[in-house]
């Protein structure tokens, strides 16, 4: 099932919406899509790793 299939199933016969996703285009999967590429973004540029500020004895 992808992301469009989803959708009808989600929302059924619901022409407002479906006149919404042939304006826009499906927003939640491409806020999904853009958060997912931030987070992976955020992954190599930071490293929250915990670090002692002394080296362990």
């Amino acid at each position: 099932m992808n992301q469009q299939d989803r959708t009808a199933h989600a929302w059924g016969d619901a022409p407002i919406y479906d006149k919404l996703v042939a304006e826009r285009g499906v927003v939640p999967a491409q806020v999904n899509a853009a958060a997912a590429r931030i987070l992976q973004e955020a992954d190599r540029s930071l490293d929250f790793g915990l670090r002692l500020p002394y080296p362990a004895a």
